[in-house]
């Protein structure tokens, strides 16, 4: 009961947050800026109102006319949230499978892999884009075969390319995190105790070490997804997705920005709570996030 109403404050901590910053923001506006208590105070109460009563979340079309956010709002919705999702497993994945043929290497070389992967991870992020779309193209012209979308439209979606450039970079990040933690465990006695017995790397990896970092890896996942969060804003302007920063953008409705970002935190938050219940069964640890 205690840890159920823990996670249970946290995510109304996070929705305050949420509202409170929706509501700060809408005090920036086209026709200027208003600094002001009472308009803040608006701002909130409107928004709660919205939450409460979704009838109230309207947005302006190109004609000034008023429509409900439900219209279009989901394809905008499930658009971004399939990319995002897809990056944060992919980059978790390759991240770990990297760092388990990293300790299958020799030492020497280990090292040099690590240095290689610390100066990928500070690629920026455009630079990555712009080489992946270029090699597309470059392609296309000299075959006349798309291998892949570069970019969306209003009535075609790329997935592809958007998924694979956002999670290069923070499959880069997951692997220095975990190579720092395996290369600690690896020194520890059980390691010794289990090659002692004939037990294989590959056995002790996924069998002993793996389990052990599980907690402190998922501690630092909070940095990729704030990573991944501030990246799909760029990625959707450079991808042209029609996804939900493009939404916010589009409508800076203070309404409109509060329920969408707390509907796209639900889903990464209840993501979370599962897996922070399956680490604790699995290793017995009680995991602060």
């Amino acid at each position: 009961m205690r840890a159920t109403l823990s996670v249970l404050s946290r995510f109304l901590f996070v929705v305050i947050g949420i509202i409170l910053v929706s509501a700060f923001v809408g005090m920036f506006t086209i026709s200027g800026i208003h600094l002001k208590w009472n308009v803040f105070i608006q701002n909130v109460l409107d928004i709660v109102m919205s939450l409460i009563f979704p009838d109230r979340l309207i947005i302006l079309g190109p004609t000034q006319f008023e429509y409900s956010i439900f219209l279009n709002f989901w394809d905008y919705y499930l658009y971004s949230l399939t990319i995002f999702l897809s990056a944060l497993f992919i980059s978790f994945v390759v991240g770990l499978f990297i760092t388990y043929f990293t300790i299958l290497l020799p030492k020497k070389l280990n090292n040099h892999i690590s240095k290689i992967v610390s100066l990928l991870e500070s690629i920026p992020d455009l630079f990555i884009i712009m080489i992946i779309q270029f090699t597309v193209i470059y392609y296309l012209n000299v075959t006349g075969d798309l291998l892949f979308p570069v970019a969306g439209s209003s009535r075609t979606k790329t997935y592809f390319l958007p998924i694979i450039a956002l999670s290069l970079i923070p499959a880069f990040m997951i692997y220095r995190i975990n190579l720092h933690l395996v290369n600690e465990e690896w020194e520890k006695s059980y390691v010794e105790l289990a090659r002692s017995k004939g037990h294989n790397k590959t056995f002790i990896f996924f069998n002993h070490v793996l389990r052990n970092i599980t907690p402190s890896l998922f501690s630092h996942s909070k940095m990729i997804v704030l990573y991944l969060l501030s990246s799909m804003v760029i990625f959707e302007k450079l991808f042209n997705i029609y996804g939900i920063f493009t939404f916010i953008i589009t409508y800076p409705n203070p309404n409109v920005i509060a329920f969408t970002l707390i509907m796209f935190f639900v889903p990464v938050f209840v993501l979370y709570a599962i897996i922070t219940n399956l680490i604790e069964k699995q290793t017995g640890k009680r995991l602060e996030w």
